[in-house]
């Protein structure tokens, strides 16, 4: 098949095709992103389980704080030293045995490069933070997720021989799929790839986007699990002293913000020329992170059952803050080694020990009526301090919870937080990621210009996948 895809739907030049009667051609464009959609809430589902079941093998459970506390202390810390080392080294190999293993991952594959992913790198990528994050390694594994299902969605564009422009919104909506499916939030994960991503879409593109997204999350809802990612006590009614509150938690994430950005990059840096033998250096930071999770087992892993725990028990200030000291350790110290993964959901758990933190010491009485609230308030006001994009921030934290009550006291904080994380500095967490430092400024506002031309023509036709592999980069962090 051969579609036309221009501004002013104008007539299509085949007129044997399909859509000679005048339908939208962009309708193909719409099929092809369903199609992402279905498949990439597979890829996310199967990387999902297949933690569990590595999880389940040598402790019995499931989830990676359970099993943290289930081990005996030299367990927990042989653990996720194993897993560390065992990640650097499958990476290691995969570089020694893939021709061209650097290239870009999926944000940099839409905004700068030409909308390829390579299939070996992906693959030895995925499956050495699928080692590391079912060894306990305080590190997101959604980042690797979407990274999956970004690849999943690649391959559909090469199958079809998409042109260039398309491959990159075929990616983008890949991206969604993989954010939906992961976090069970199909409008954040639209504006995750508008907001972070792009940093905005023509409408008719954005269609693409959200429909791959809802596809996934239908997906996801039908064959695997149902309801919001975590249950929360039910948010009561916000006034007035709430807004001044959650501005308040807004401000302190804000300046927090930047100072977790500078400690990420400054001790990656440092900790990357000081150890240059992957192995070695994963082993390292998988053996702090075990001797951390001596003192509590919530360092493990991202901090699914961490933030599960804020929202529905009540927790003591000191150890909310001992949790908080920690898993900021232990995050900064997987994110230095470079072991493949992200930081959105640590980022998360870390935001809502900071919002409970303010919640105990800094609000008003007459408004610290539920922690719960502060504690959705400040992961995503950490959140968005981090990533420079509220929207998303605060439509994430009402999906993943589904209490639309918290929105009215999430969009002012994560605004606030956003600005002074802006202001304080100016990059975000995903700059690296997107290629804005290797291409500058300038080149980096031109390709956000000219991701996705309105105009482009749009080619779909049947052939085998093609065997030129452009390789990848390393972890997004």
């Amino acid at each position: 098949m051969n579609f036309k895809l221009t501004e002013k739907f104008p007539r299509l030049e085949q007129p044997e095709t399909l859509l000679e009667t005048g339908l939208d051609p962009m309708v193909p464009m719409l099929l092809v992103a369903a199609a992402v959609g279905f498949v990439g809430s597979l890829a996310v589902e199967l990387f999902r389980k297949t933690m569990y079941e590595i999880v389940q093998l040598y402790s019995g459970h499931n989830h990676l704080v359970a099993a943290a506390r289930s081990l005996p202390l030299w367990a927990r810390i042989l653990v996720p030293t194993l897993a560390g080392a065992a990640s650097g080294l499958a990476m290691w190999a995969g570089r020694r045995g893939i021709k061209r293993p650097r290239g870009p991952e999926y944000m940099e594959a839409v905004h700068a490069a030409d909308g390829t992913l390579a299939l070996g790198p992906n693959l030895v990528r995925t499956g050495s933070s699928l080692i590391g994050v079912s060894g306990g390694i305080t590190i997101g594994r959604e980042g690797t997720m979407i990274q999956f299902a970004s690849l999943a969605s690649s391959l559909i564009g090469r199958i079809f021989r998409a042109d260039e422009a398309h491959r990159r919104l075929i990616i983008a909506c890949g991206a969604a799929a993989g954010f939906a499916g992961a976090y069970h939030a199909p409008i954040a994960g639209t504006l995750f790839v508008a907001e972070i991503i792009l940093g905005g879409l023509a409408l008719r593109e954005i269609s693409a986007v959200l429909v791959s997204a809802v596809m996934a999350e239908l997906t996801t809802e039908a064959l695997f699990s149902t309801g919001p990612l975590y249950a929360a006590h039910l948010v009561p009614a916000v006034g007035f002293n709430d807004l001044f509150n959650a501005c308040l938690v807004g401000v302190v994430a804000g300046l927090f913000g930047p100072i977790f950005l500078w400690m990420l990059k400054t001790s990656n840096h440092k900790y990357q020329s000081l150890i240059g033998n992957l192995p070695v250096r994963m082993g390292l930071a998988g053996l702090v992170i075990g001797l951390l999770s001596t003192m509590r087992p919530e360092v493990w892993g991202n901090g699914f059952s961490v933030m599960q725990a804020f929202l529905s028990t009540h927790w003591a200030l000191s150890t909310v803050i001992a949790v908080f000291l920690l898993r900021l350790m232990a995050v900064t110290m997987a994110s230095a080694a470079g072991i493949p993964g992200g930081v959105l959901t640590p980022t998360l758990v870390t935001g809502a020990s900071l919002g409970l933190i303010v919640g105990h010491t800094m609000l008003i009485p007459a408004a610290d009526h539920s922690l719960t609230l502060w504690t959705i308030v400040g992961a995503g006001s950490l959140l968005a301090a981090t990533t420079h994009a509220p929207a998303m921030s605060a439509i994430m934290v009402f999906e993943t919870t589904h209490d639309y009550r918290v929105v009215l006291a999430a969009l002012p904080a994560c605004v606030i937080a956003s600005v002074i994380g802006s202001l304080l500095r100016h990059e975000s967490v995903y700059t690296e990621a997107l290629g804005l430092a290797e291409h500058g400024t300038a080149a980096a506002a031109a390709a956000r210009r000219t991701i996705i031309p309105s105009a482009q023509p749009f080619h779909l036709r049947t052939s085998s996948v093609e065997a030129t592999e452009n390789g990848n980069t390393e972890a997004v962090h």
